[in-house]
C-alpha cells in the first residue's frame, strides 16, 4: 500500500508543480482560470487519496465544499472574462436591433 501511496503523491505533487507553473505562465485569464480550476482538482485528488490511506470519512463535507468553490469560480471567471453581465439582457437586446 505505501508503494501505491508515494505514487500517487509523487504524480499529484509532478501534476501541481506543472499547473502552477501554467498558473504563473499563462498569458490569458482563462488560461489561468482551467489552471487553477486543474489545481483545484488536485488538491480534491489529494484528499481523497488522504482520506483513503487513513479509512476515515471527516474530510468527505470539505471535498464536497472544494468541489462547489471550485465549480462557482471557474463559472464566475468564464463570466467574468466574456464581457456580458447578464445573459437574459443580452438576449432581450438581440431582439429589439432589428426593429426600429
Amino acid at each position: 500500500m505505501s508503494i501505491v501511496l508515494l505514487l500517487t503523491a509523487s504524480i499529484l505533487g509532478a501534476a501541481a508543480l506543472l499547473t502552477v507553473i501554467r498558473l504563473t505562465i499563462g498569458p490569458t485569464i482563462l488560461d489561468r482560470s482551467v489552471a487553477l480550476d486543474v489545481l483545484m482538482a488536485i488538491t480534491i485528488c489529494g484528499m481523497a487519496v488522504y482520506s483513503a490511506h487513513r479509512h476515515t470519512t471527516y474530510a468527505l463535507p470539505v471535498l464536497l465544499v472544494l468541489s462547489m468553490v471550485g465549480f462557482v469560480g471557474s463559472v464566475s471567471i468564464a463570466r467574468y472574462a466574456s464581457g456580458t453581465d447578464d445573459v437574459e439582457a443580452e438576449d432581450d437586446s438581440d431582439d429589439h436591433r432589428g426593429h426600429p
